[in-house]
């Protein structure tokens, strides 16, 4: 589908968030083990379901066999979970999903899970043998938020060992406080967790929060003039994404903890005189596109300056972008940043493939439509 945005708009008006996907994902899974209903970890929210909590919320009703789609964080969590389960793997995904690989649970469990070559299906034995695990987690948090739900699920003590640093922390934490909120045994150690055998039981309240990161999207708005009013919002989530203000102020940002806001920083960053630099982005070259050139390719397309230089992005800015078509490169992230940037643009910004918002965001166009940007 393509996309045209208006320029030059100072977008006004009401957005309530939809609940938080990587909350919602981590709570229908807990919900489905100990015996609750998925939906519960939605409920009370009104506004459509993304994607990826649409095939969270299905494959919490049969985890023997489940379809991922396009989110990495359900795959990746279903991964030990199943094993710790059922013994084996049985996971069928989007095919550029499973392209960004799962090396690091394959080496934590010593298994194999490498799809058929020309398949989207993960169907392998995985048998959880021993009680010592050790998780690379340089790249990603999320194999080891499934094995923090998985392992308690196991007859055994483990220890859970992290190498090579840890990323995302904030959402390993959020893990936790999730696992324990479900009755799961876990304390952290020096080098990493030790779980204990625990029969998980759902809470009379799940503490789902609206989406942080869709928050970003209309408060990187209001940094260029916008007057949103964002409704959902919580404050105490544990989702690194609340802090995008705090990140937009700055000359130089890590973006280790919290990768999905980068490109927002960086359509902020084009506003801004002078030079703009965003670190950690090497993660993100394996997300739903190759972010990082993702990001340098849409502030070029629509006439900003901007390069990738060593795992870092650098953002000259200081001028109005001249607008007009873009690349957002199937990707959500880069989509949401097209959007904001049209507001520094000297005429509309278009693109084709805007459906992909719906991944993390269903109502997304139907929100920027309310606000004055989309006809």
């Amino acid at each position: 589908m393509k996309l045209v945005l208006k320029n030059g708009i100072k977008p006004k008006g009401i957005v309530t968030l939809p609940p938080s996907k990587s909350e919602a994902i981590r709570a229908a899974l807990l919900l489905a083990l100990s015996g609750g209903a998925p939906e519960k970890a939605v409920a009370g929210f009104d506004a459509p379901f993304c994607g990826d909590i649409v095939n969270a919320l299905a494959a919490a009703c049969d985890l023997s066999e489940v379809y991922a789609g396009e989110s990495a964080a359900l795959m990746r969590m279903l991964i030990p979970v199943q094993a710790a389960l059922f013994g084996r793997v049985s996971i069928l995904a989007d095919g550029a999903l499973l392209k960004r690989g799962f090396g690091e649970i394959e080496e934590c469990l010593g298994v194999s899970l490498t799809p058929a070559h020309g398949t989207a299906l993960i169907d392998a034995r995985a048998p959880i043998t021993g009680d010592r695990f050790t998780i690379d987690c340089s790249r990603t948090s999320q194999f080891l938020s499934g094995l923090l739900i998985a392992l308690p699920l196991l007859d055994r003590e483990c220890e859970l060992i992290v190498k090579n640093g840890l990323v995302s922390k904030p959402y390993a934490e959020m893990t936790l406080d999730f696992v324990r909120l479900f009755g799961g045994a876990i304390e952290e150690t020096e080098t990493g967790y030790r779980t204990f055998p625990s029969a998980y039981r759902a809470p009379e309240v799940i503490p789902v929060t609206g989406d942080a990161s869709c928050a970003a999207v209309f408060e990187a708005m209001n940094v260029l003039g916008g007057e949103v009013n964002v409704v959902g919002k919580d404050e105490n989530t544990r989702q690194p994404d609340k802090d995008f203000l705090k990140y937009a102020l700055l000359r130089d940002a890590d973006i280790s903890d919290c990768p999905d806001i980068a490109p927002l920083l960086a359509a902020v960053a084009c506003s801004r005189a002078g030079d703009t630099v965003i670190r950690g982005t090497a993660r993100l070259r394996t997300k739903e596109s190759d972010r990082e050139a993702g990001m340098v390719g849409l502030i070029r397309d629509l006439g900003g300056e901007a390069e990738a230089v060593r795992g870092c992005v650098i953002v000259h800015g200081g001028k109005r972008l001249g607008g007009g078509e873009c690349r957002v490169q199937n990707d959500h992230r880069l989509a949401f940043a097209a959007a904001v940037m049209a507001l520094i643009s000297d005429s509309p910004v278009s693109f084709e493939g805007a459906e992909c918002a719906a991944k993390s965001a269903a109502s997304f166009w139907e929100d920027c439509k309310e606000l004055g940007i989309v006809n």
